[in-house]
């Protein structure tokens, strides 16, 4: 028989992703929206194994929710977790007071809520489980510590937060400058060398979340994980369903994007990383609206003057509102079908105020049809991955190349006319004005009818 868990949290998204998570390990799982919902489904259905718990809900919170049931005979011994974003020491007070086996702080990613989860229902099994207190002796909830009140949280969250962060990053930083020579502690290039030895993706992560953390305050984050336990494409189907508006942030591998939703629609998303591939100039390209020469004096125009290249082309007559409006739906388009291919990485989503840009552009691209073909174009990307050298140079078998001549649409001619005998296939995908995926897909059915071969 599995495991019977109750999740009792206010939030919907939380209780989706949770309850997702146990499920997915084998776990039979109820929820609740508050502790009063709570108390019925104990009620209800009763004989439940372990119960996770949020602190601050609506109605009843969890410290109330722990007193109501060690009132009565008959849940005394139900085990519990919390779940909360509360600081180390409230959270040790709850624990302490209410007989709880764990905590768990938010935002949590997969692996440690399982972890958490398995070992204290080993615990119960073991006999090693704490003496659950009677509710009357359960000290008054005024008792626990300030951090509690929610009119002094966000200022000492942030407070506590930006200590973290100084925390962290002097740990991972500070081992590796006290071992610079002498003269090197005075040089930009050596120190610099020192910290990039210093941080890995592991020393990393801790740094990154006490920095959104600091950064936020009193965050307002719904949702975070890491992308090798939590699939990205179920995260943005969770968003949509749940008609969530706010800013979902990625980052990985020196690559950061932004989306922004609006009632579960993607309105927009930025990629940041100097990646040429997804720039706005090059859907403009693709469509044929400017000529190389004209988006390079564009965009130089466009630095100098520090307004956007969109702006800038529509102001000149070069593109019209609906043809930049295009652009900017392939644009997002090609970001969410990339996303989809990460391996790595972490995410987070906040309800905060999307950017200018999204504000301006609202998109409203359904995240169902987006997912649905960037699973198509995982399922390819595999399929000509496993076929392709990509650092082999390739050149025109003219003799086949005449046969299908006449035949050739304006992208396959494109991919023809950047084989010169010099370049690599990397190379060739990455320097041609087509998307990147249609470039792989036509050097692919090239490579297959002998149309492109491999330089000895």
């Amino acid at each position: 028989m599995p495991s019977r868990i109750l999740v009792v949290d206010d939030s919907p998204t939380i209780l989706k992703v949770v309850a997702a998570i146990l499920a997915r390990h084998g776990y039979e799982v109820e929820t609740a929206r508050d502790g009063l919902a709570g108390l019925d489904r104990l009620a209800a259905q009763g004989g439940f194994d372990l119960v996770l718990l949020d602190f601050v809900m609506p109605k009843l919170n969890g410290y109330q929710f722990c007193r109501e049931i060690r009132q009565n005979p008959k849940y005394v011994p139900v085990p519990v977790i919390l779940m909360s974003a509360k600081g180390d020491r409230i959270r040790d007070q709850f624990v302490q007071q209410t007989g709880a086996l764990d905590a768990i702080t938010k935002p949590f990613d997969a692996r440690a809520l399982v972890a958490v989860v398995e070992g204290a229902l080993a615990k119960v099994k073991a006999g090693r489980a704490p003496v659950a207190p009677e509710g009357e002796t359960m000290p008054e909830e005024s008792s626990l510590d300030d951090d509690s009140r929610p009119s002094l949280l966000p200022m000492k969250l942030e407070r506590r937060a930006a200590a973290e962060l100084a925390k962290h990053v002097t740990a991972v930083c500070v081992p590796a400058l006290i071992e610079l020579r002498d003269p090197d502690r005075k040089s930009a290039d050596a120190i610099g060398k020192a910290i990039t030895r210093a941080i890995t993706s592991s020393s990393l992560d801790p740094v990154l979340q006490a920095l959104r953390e600091a950064l936020s305050g009193a965050t307002r984050e719904v949702l975070s994980g890491d992308l090798r336990l939590v699939p990205l494409a179920e995260v943005l189907q969770l968003l949509q369903m749940q008609r969530q508006t706010g800013v979902m942030r990625v980052t990985g591998e020196s690559r950061h994007l932004e989306i922004s939703f609006r009632d579960g629609s993607i309105d927009f998303a930025q990629n940041s990383s100097e990646n040429r591939e997804l720039a706005l100039g090059r859907f403009f390209r693709q469509d044929g609206l400017v000529t190389r020469a004209e988006l390079d004096e564009a965009v130089a125009h466009a630095k100098a003057t520090k307004r956007r290249l969109g702006d800038h082309l529509v102001s000149t007559g070069k593109v019209t509102e609906a043809q930049r409006r295009t652009a900017l739906e392939k644009q997002t388009s090609e970001i969410i079908y990339d996303l989809v291919l990460w391996q790595t990485g972490r995410f987070w989503f906040t309800k905060d105020a999307p950017a200018p840009e999204a504000e301006e552009a609202r998109l409203g691209l359904g995240v169902a049809g987006l997912v649905l073909e960037g699973f198509r174009r995982v399922d390819e990307w595999r399929r000509m991955e496993g076929t392709i050298v990509w650092d082999q140079v390739v050149v025109v078998d003219e003799a086949a190349h005449k046969l299908v001549t006449l035949q050739l649409t304006r992208s396959e001619k494109c991919v023809l006319d950047a084989v010169d005998g010099k370049r690599t296939i990397t190379q060739i995908v990455s320097d041609v004005e087509i998307g990147r995926f249609e470039a792989l897909k036509i050097v692919y059915q090239f490579l297959s009818s002998r149309v492109l071969k491999a330089v000895a």
